[in-house]
Formats: structure tokens, C-alpha cells, sequence
């Protein structure tokens, strides 16, 4: 310090500022030098004054009645081989296959945790994982789902409800999930970004060449070879000019009820019918509640908003008045899911595209990539084909998850979790692989695709 430099500054020049000196308070450095209140020193010596770290720029304006942006240079935040937008059950799979494949990789998310619906959105089942056969149970969405539902289970209670040997339909914590979705993508070295929304894409012609995210950081870029969308709305191919049908679909909205298990229904009154509690959870004093909502367009914000409070004011006056049921005073509304349950909005028109017919047809393909399993439906397994993750004209961009190619007829067995792990794996090899050759991921030979996926576990019929 000699050299006239305070404490602060020297950290500064190696790159800690404010963060670094937090840190070295938190680890036991005494440090005088702060601009909290010494009234609270527990808070105070983590108040730093900082440099901004970031620069406005040319705001839009009003012309003739019309609102122009103005053009502008976006900084490039991080260059990968492979970006992954949204991190969802297809997008956490996507992101963990393409850095296991060997790309370097980035995942986008707009929230602080992955899992999407799964998790954020409470949606704990994990239904459709595999059929019945010859009077038994077959797992086909195998690879990184059965992984990570193995994994779950070595969490301990209160993680996942007991898988039997063929893993079945089991029910998930969602703050367990999170965690082990965090371990998985911090094992295999990807790039995480939460907080950051895909709001467009980078393009040459037909070629995207990666895509902007919107953060508290403003709008900045991110360079890619291949882009996985795994936004659930097909955002990215819809930025980037692919073809798509829209559909509207029932918005859900998941609750979770405390005190289940303090519940005495010997005070129940004769001839009263006990008040749904909901599904069992892992977690042994909580139910979930599922509500199946109306229909209305998952991409308009005015629907959105409206449904989201009608479900939200319904949740709690279904729970007060089970509150008021003798026996069950003690239930309580515990939790209400800050992600609106959006089933389906836009569908790829892809180079290949899969629908119920086929599904039941039991026709096999050779360009199968994953697989579906039976939901409740009595559907048989059905297989994916590559040409259902690619847009028709739109280059390296590959889909996964709900927003891939198919009928609406079939959108229900598509959207299914383990469904939507299975064909984010598949798009995370082909992507990994595609950026690996400098090629289109159209033009990644499938036999390469189906040769890693097994190598890494994955059924493919």
C-alpha cells in the first residue's frame, strides 16, 4: 500500500472491486472502510459504493405517432459452440448432452432455477416414462432422464417418491430437482445464465449465428454455431423466420397445500364429502393441486396476466374453504406457483413432423432420436424422428422440448416431461455434434446422432 494505493483500489486493479472486497469481509478481514450505517455493522460491511457497471444508451423516441429505436452496436457477452435458450426440462438435458458431447456451452434462462414448469411451475409428476409390455413395465426415455430420476432417489426422502425397479411414474420435490439440475450442468461444465430472456436471434440469411438476450445487464449478445431452442414457445425459430402453427391450449396453475397430514377426518361430519387435498408429494405434509384453467393464448400478455390472478384468487378461496371443513382447519395454502402452467403455444413446421395416427401405428424409424412413453393415454411408445427438432429452411437451430414438430393432436404426449428430457438430449448431441464439424445440424448424418445418444444411455426403439 505503500505505493499510495488503497486497499480498495488494489482490488479494484485486480479485477475484485466491490465483490472482491465483500468476500474478504466475509472470510474475517477487518475493514473500517465501508459506506453502511455503523449502526448495523453486520449490514454495513457489506455496503460498497461501486463503479456503474453499465452505460445507458439512445432511448427509443416518438416520431409522427411512431415509436423508433434507435440502431445500436450490442456487446458480445460470451461465445460458445453450442447456446441453449430456456432452461426447462428440454433445455437442462439439451445443455447437459452438448457439453458431454464435447462443445463448449451456454444456457439461457430467464428465471433464477431450472426446470421450467417441472420445477418453477410445480408441475411434480413425471409421467409417460415408459409402457406396459408382456404384462411388465418398459423404460424408454432412458439416457439423461433415467439419470437424473436415479440420482433424485440417492437424494434421500423426501426427494422423490419411491421408484420401483422400472422407475415408473414417480412424484418430485421441486427444490430437490433444482439442485440436482444445477449439479448436473456445473458437472458438465456449462456456461449458466439465469436471469437472461432470448428475446432474438443473430442471422445471415437462413444462418443463425446466435442470439440476443435481454438482462439487468441490457441487451447483449451471445455467438453460437447451433442454437437448441428450448423456450417452450418456439421463440428462437420464430425470430429467425421458421414456419409454425399456433394453438391455444387450457393454462394451468399449480398450488401446493400444507398440513395435509395433520388433517383429522374422524371430525368430518357423516354423509360430508372430504375436500380434495390433491396428489402426494415426497414431501409427506404437502399436496399438490393441479388446476387444468381455461384455454387462451399462452403468448399474449393479456391473457396471461388475467388468468394468472383468476387462478391465483381461486386457489386461496378453494383452500379457506376447505379451512372451514371440521377436521381440516389446519390445511393451509402454502405455496402457489409463480410460473403459469402455458401447455402449447407455437408448433415447428419442421422437416419432418409426428402425429397421433403415427404414434399408434406403431410404425418404426429409422431416423428415431427419442422416444415417447405411455401417459395414461394408452398410447404404445412411439418414436421421434430427427427431421421433427429442424426447421424446414432456418439453419442451425434445432428445437426440443413442446415447441418441436408435431400435430395438435399429439401435443399432449409431446409436452410430457420425460418426453421433452428425451428430445432435449437428442438436440444437445446433435448440436454438439453439428458445431464440432463446422456443418448444418440438417446435414449431421443421423447414424452419428443415434451412435452417441446410445453410447450415452439414450433408448431409441
Amino acid at each position: 500500500m505503500s505505493a499510495g494505493f488503497s486497499r480498495r483500489e488494489m482490488l479494484g486493479k485486480l479485477g475484485w472491486g466491490g465483490a472482491g472486497l465483500g468476500l474478504l469481509a466475509g472470510r474475517g478481514f477487518a475493514d473500517a472502510d465501508t459506506d453502511g450505517d455503523p449502526a448495523y455493522p453486520g449490514f454495513a460491511k457489506n455496503v460498497r459504493k461501486v463503479a456503474p457497471s453499465m452505460r445507458d444508451v439512445a432511448s427509443a423516441r416518438l416520431e409522427g405517432g411512431k415509436v423508433v429505436q434507435p440502431a445500436r452496436e450490442l456487446p458480445v457477452f460470451h461465445t460458445a459452440d453450442v447456446v441453449v435458450v430456456g432452461g426447462g426440462s428440454a433445455g437442462f438435458a439439451a445443455a447437459v448432452a452438448a457439453a458431454r458431447t464435447g462443445a463448449k456451452v451456454a444456457l439461457v434462462e430467464r428465471y433464477g432455477s431450472l426446470g421450467g414448469l417441472f420445477t418453477n411451475g410445480m408441475v411434480l409428476i413425471v409421467i409417460g416414462t415408459g409402457v406396459k409390455e408382456n404384462g411388465g413395465f418398459k423404460l424408454v426415455t432412458r439416457g439423461i432422464c433415467e439419470e437424473f430420476l436415479r440420482r433424485l432417489e440417492k437424494m434421500g426422502a423426501g426427494a422423490v417418491t419411491a421408484l420401483p425397479p422400472e422407475v415408473g411414474q414417480p412424484t418430485v420435490d421441486p427444490e430437490a430437482a433444482k439442485v440436482l439440475m444445477d449439479e448436473m450442468v456445473q458437472e458438465a461444465k456449462v456456461d449458466m445464465f439465469f436471469h437472461a430472456w432470448g428475446v432474438d436471434v443473430i442471422q445471415n440469411g437462413n444462418a443463425v449465428q446466435g442470439i440476443v438476450f435481454e438482462s439487468k445487464q441490457g441487451r447483449q449478445a451471445i455467438l453460437a454455431k447451433v442454437v437448441v431452442d428450448a423456450s417452450g414457445d418456439g421463440d428462437v425459430y420464430f425470430q429467425a423466420g421458421a414456419d409454425y402453427q399456433q394453438i391455444s391450449h387450457a393454462m394451468g396453475f399449480v398450488y401446493r397445500v400444507g398440513n395435509s397430514d395433520r388433517v383429522d377426518a374422524g371430525k368430518l361430519p357423516k354423509g360430508t364429502k372430504a375436500p380434495r387435498l390433491g396428489s402426494i408429494e415426497p414431501v409427506k405434509s404437502t399436496r399438490w393441486m393441479n388446476n387444468l384453467g381455461p384455454r387462451g393464448n399462452g403468448l399474449d400478455i393479456r391473457d396471461l396476466s388475467k388468468i394468472e390472478m383468476m387462478h391465483r384468487k381461486s386457489a386461496w378461496d378453494y383452500v379457506q374453504r376447505i379451512r372451514k371443513t371440521p377436521g381440516y382447519e389446519e390445511v393451509f395454502l402454502m405455496q402457489t406457483t409463480p410460473q403459469i402452467g402455458v401447455r402449447a403455444t407455437r408448433l415447428l413446421d419442421g422437416a419432418a413432423s409426428i402425429d397421433k395416427k403415427g404414434a399408434v401405428s406403431g410404425a418404426k424409424c429409422a431416423d428415431a432420436v427419442a422416444v415417447s412413453g405411455h401417459d395414461g393415454m394408452k398410447l404404445p411408445e412411439f418414436p421421434i424422428p430427427y427431421g421433427a427438432l429442424l426447421p424446414k429452411t432456418v439453419d442451425n437451430v434445432i428445437a426440443a422440448g413442446r415447441c418441436i414438430s408435431c400435430a395438435p393432436d399429439l401435443i399432449d404426449r409431446v409436452r410430457l416431461i420425460p418426453v421433452c428430457i428425451v428430445t432435449g438430449h437428442a438436440a444437445g448431441v446433435a448440436a454438439a455434434l453439428a458445431a464440432k464439424a463446422n456443418a448444418r445440424p440438417r446435414d449431421v448424418p443421423v447414424a452419428d446422432i443415434q451412435k452417441v445418444l446410445r453410447e450415452q444411455g439414450a433408448y431409441l426403439g
